[in-house]
This record gives structure tokens, C-alpha cells and sequence, in this order.
């Protein structure tokens, strides 16, 4: 494991040989749901704003809002809120399950799509790869996470996967992809992965 402070290499449980500070046994990394929440609702009150605004020209905020109400037309308003928080609840509900964590021995996942377990001494391979347009597992709303992922909102990174391989005999099981967008603090978890197996080799360019 890595001590949080130093990022220097030492036992889970035991002290940092450089700042004396406790090194985790496991640390723990939760899915991005939350933040894409906030970020579409974000939108929702922001666009919801702008197109009162925009139809309030003139006469005012108060009056137009009182004229929509007489005459049954604040559904529009409704819509444009809603749109943006919808799609913020599908990502925080399939990704509220997101869990990697990570130990001495292993590292493990628990998904909306299915949970894995690697031990270090199984994984074969370690390679990194673009994801082109958007993400594997949130499908359709891909694109969305390509530019209001963590990554891209907070650290600026590129959209990037990490394939971790496991034994050829667990046939996909073996195969632990760990997406941007979809897992939370991904520059420590990168880190932590690299003190186990070593910095990503380049994958071939593959089609999604």
C-alpha cells in the first residue's frame, strides 16, 4: 500500500517509514453517481433560470410567472427542469453500487454490472486505452460523462481505460476495466494499482 501523505510504499497496517503515519490496510473508492447528480441538477436550475429570464423580458420576472400560472403554461418550465435531473438519477442509480477497493492481496469490484476480484499475483497484464467517444458501460449517456466526468470537470484528464487482466481460464470475469466517469478519485487509484503491478502499458486501438 502507499501512505496517503508520503506515497511512499510500505505493509497495510503498518507505520510510514517517513512521516510515521498509520498505512491503510484497504482504502475504499465509491462510483461517480453523486457528482453527476449535482452537475445535471446543476444544469436543470441553470437553464430553468435562463428561460425565465429570457421570457420575462420586458415584464418582468413576477408578472410573467404569475401570467404562466393563470394560464396553465409553467409546464414548460417543469420540462426543462426535469430533462437534466432525470438523466442525473440514472447515472446516480447505476452508479451508486460503484465500489473498487484495494488491498495488499487484492483488488476488488462491486458494480451495477457484476463484481470481480483479482489477486495481484493473477493479473497478467496491465494496459491503458482511449474510449473514443464515451464510456463503455453507461452506453447511451457516454458522451455526457466524456465532458462532466470528475476527471475532466476537476483534474483535466483525458478520457482514458484501464484494463487490469486476470487468468485466461476465468474467461471475462478476468477482465477488470475501470472506466473514468464511473469511479471516484481515480488519480490515487491509478497510483496505488501502479505500486501492485507497475505503470499501464498502451493497448492496441480497439472499436466500441
Amino acid at each position: 500500500m502507499l501512505c496517503p501523505d508520503c506515497k511512499i510504499s510500505a505493509p497495510g497496517g503498518t507505520l510510514c517509514p517517513s512521516c510515521g503515519k498509520p498505512i491503510p490496510e484497504e482504502e475504499r473508492f465509491g462510483g461517480q453517481g453523486g457528482h453527476y447528480l449535482r452537475v445535471f441538477l446543476s444544469i436543470g436550475i441553470g437553464l430553468l433560470f435562463v428561460a425565465i429570464g429570457v421570457t420575462s423580458l420586458g415584464i418582468g420576472v413576477p408578472v410573467r410567472l404569475v401570467r404562466a400560472y393563470e394560464q396553465g403554461s409553467l409546464w414548460p418550465y417543469g420540462v426543462i427542469l426535469a430533462v437534466p435531473s432525470l438523466i442525473g438519477i440514472y447515472y446516480w442509480l447505476i452508479l451508486r453500487e460503484e465500489e473498487i477497493t484495494i488491498t495488499d492481496e487484492y483488488i476488488a469490484r462491486r458494480s451495477h454490472w457484476g463484481n470481480q476480484q483479482l489477486r495481484w499475483d493473477q493479473v497478467r497484464s496491465y494496459h491503458v486505452h482511449s474510449l473514443g467517444a464515451g464510456l463503455r458501460n453507461l452506453r447511451d449517456m457516454g458522451r455526457f460523462s466524456r465532458y462532466l466526468s470528475r476527471e475532466r470537470v476537476e483534474w483535466q484528464l483525458p478520457v482514458l481505460a484501464y484494463d487490469l487482466e486476470g487468468p485466461p481460464s476465468r474467461g471475462d470475469e478476468a477482465l477488470m476495466r475501470l472506466e473514468p466517469g464511473t469511479i471516484d478519485d481515480l488519480p490515487w487509484l491509478l497510483e496505488l494499482i501502479e505500486e501492485h503491478v507497475g505503470p499501464p502499458k498502451e493497448a492496441k486501438p480497439e472499436l466500441f
